[in-house]
């Protein structure tokens, strides 16, 4: 994986990563130390679109999503940070950088 391909960000609040298509690579969710953390990522813009995971933690422990092969978001890709959550390292790849 050449990683110059590929974009990260560390979301802490509701956050539209990426507004054309891209490919989903990796999600870790990090909680809050109270409580159940929740957070939800979607292929769209906002809230509308698709989900493509709805993470629900435990105070304390760490959830990562790390699909076999990227998802495809045709249509963004947009993380909504719902409740107990310190942040989310995401990582993706925009279409536009796209390798065939």
């Amino acid at each position: 994986m050449e990683s110059e391909k590929y974009s990260w960000k560390w979301v802490t609040k509701d956050t539209l990563l990426s507004e054309g298509p891209c490919e989903l690579v990796s999600a870790h969710l990090v909680p809050d130390a109270a409580g159940t953390s929740t957070a939800i990522i979607y292929n769209g813009q906002d809230t509308s679109g698709e989900i493509v995971m709805s993470f629900r933690g435990n105070g304390g422990y760490h959830t990562p999503f790390q699909p076999p092969v990227p998802v495809y978001c045709r249509k963004g890709l947009y993380v909504d940070v719902t409740s107990n959550v310190r942040g989310i390292l995401v990582q993706w790849r925009n279409e536009s950088r796209r390798v065939e």
